[in-house]
């Protein structure tokens, strides 16, 4: 994308910073430290309204470009594991995520979905990389992913292990979004991942392209034009 921009749009440089994902993103944009960033759609919610991981921190000086590809949730078991849906990771060890990340809203969300909060089991708050380390070596049951698919630390243990993502009952998405509209179903099919059995159906939120609320209109009306017009 950064690529796309700076050949196609005259004077522009565009450079690329890592980051700590969503919620560090949407803190980024609003001290206008950073002009453009992804950030999670439902991030992008908590953040505007101050509720959940900004709850006393309302930061609403952003507007939003575009949303360009689902962030998948993806909660990762062993094969031959006997959680089988959500409710069973009740007295289990999980990785929900890193502590006020994106991904710890999303899994306290699921959870809740079905009766469950951190008190029904061992929350464990640990990156990607770590939370897959940490299935392989069997000091966790399970844990939680919100990212595109494939995501590398699945894709890193699907080499090593068979693995499952669990499925949502249609009765739990419908039930998911009453409460969250900013999540949609998704399916992953089996061959996404080189050790997954079987496929899966989940939800997702989106990834949305944000900007400060002083960009310049005709600067993010280009960079949007450019955007759609050549990135595939």
């Amino acid at each position: 994308m950064a690529q796309v921009w700076s050949k196609h749009i005259p004077g522009i440089n565009v450079t690329v910073q890592a980051t700590g994902a969503s919620a560090e993103n949407i803190r980024l944009i609003n001290d206008k430290k950073v002009d453009l960033a992804f950030v999670q759609n439902d991030v992008n919610h908590y953040a505007y309204k101050g509720i959940e991981i900004f709850k006393n921190e309302r930061r609403a000086d952003f507007k939003v470009i575009a949303a360009l590809y689902p962030e998948t949730v993806q909660i990762v078991v062993r094969a031959e594991s006997n959680i089988k849906t959500v409710a069973d990771l009740k007295g289990k060890r999980v990785s929900v995520g890193a502590v006020g990340s994106g991904v710890e809203a999303n899994a306290r969300q699921i959870l809740g979905n079905v009766k469950l909060s951190y008190r029904d089991l061992t929350a464990v708050f640990l990156s990607f990389a770590e939370s897959a380390d940490a299935l392989k070596n069997g000091n966790i049951d399970a844990f939680f992913i919100v990212a595109g698919h494939p995501t590398t630390a699945i894709m890193d243990i699907a080499t090593q292990h068979k693995i499952r993502i669990l499925d949502f009952s249609d009765k739990e998405i419908s039930n998911l979004r009453s409460d969250y509209e900013f999540y949609t179903k998704v399916f992953i099919p089996a061959d996404t991942y080189s050790g997954l059995v079987p496929p899966a159906t989940t939800v997702a939120v989106k990834a949305a392209l944000v900007c400060n609320s002083d960009l310049d209109e005709a600067l993010v009306y280009n960079l949007t034009k450019t955007l759609f017009e050549h990135l595939r």
